[in-house]
Formats: C-alpha cells, structure tokens, sequence
C-alpha cells in the first residue's frame, strides 16, 4: 500500500503489462489483457493504453500482429495489438496489486501501434 497520491510505478511509453479489466474496461468478458502505454497524460496522471487479444475469431482491420513474445506479460501466443481500442488509465493502475508483469515493448512495435492509434484519431 502507498500513502494517498504517491505513485510507486511511474507509467511511461513502452510500458506494458497485464492489467485487470475494472482499470481499463470492467465490461471487457475476459478478467484482463496485456496492455501497453502509448502516450502519458503527467497533468491529469493518466495514460492512454492499447489492449492485445490472441482471439482468432473477432475481425482484426487494423490491428497489429504480433507473434508470440514471452519477453512482454501474457504474450506467449500470437495475437493482436487493437489501436482501435484504447484506454484512459489512472496511474494508480500500475500500483494495483492485480497489475502484474511488467515489461518494456521495444521501439518497432511500439511505434507501429502509436502510428495506427494517431491513424484513427
């Protein structure tokens, strides 16, 4: 637990790891997804992040593959990241005792989702 206000995790760009579904969408079925940071709001201590599914079944226009990568958290099969489904999450998020696995996206793939997002914006 932290004192009220204080941030043990800062987020930055890049930072990806498994949050729970009530930080970014409590009426996503599934009970959370790796989620990557693109873009930090420092005044309003949020972040806006892109979700990854694996799910082979629902329509992937304009999302980005990505093969299975265990060195990001819960990306040990292929999948999709989704810029068309992005999130507002408060930096408390990354001190959630839920919130685990973090890891540092490399640049490549990094930049190819923080284009597709700025494509559909």
């Amino acid at each position: 637990m932290t004192w009220p206000g204080l941030i043990r995790k800062q987020p930055y760009r890049g930072l990806t790891a498994w949050l729970p579904r009530d930080r970014y969408n409590p009426g996503d079925p599934h009970a959370g997804r790796p989620a990557v940071v693109i873009k930090v709001l420092q005044v309003e201590r949020a972040c806006i992040v892109v979700t990854r599914t694996s799910q082979h079944t629902v329509s992937h226009r304009g999302d980005i593959y990505h093969e299975a990568d265990p060195k990001l958290p819960c990306c040990d099969r292929p999948g999709w990241w989704q810029p068309g489904r992005v999130y507002r999450v408060g930096f408390a998020a990354w001190d959630d005792e839920e919130t685990r696995e973090f890891a540092t996206m490399e640049n490549p793939l990094l930049n190819r989702i923080i284009e597709a997002y700025e494509r559909r914006s």
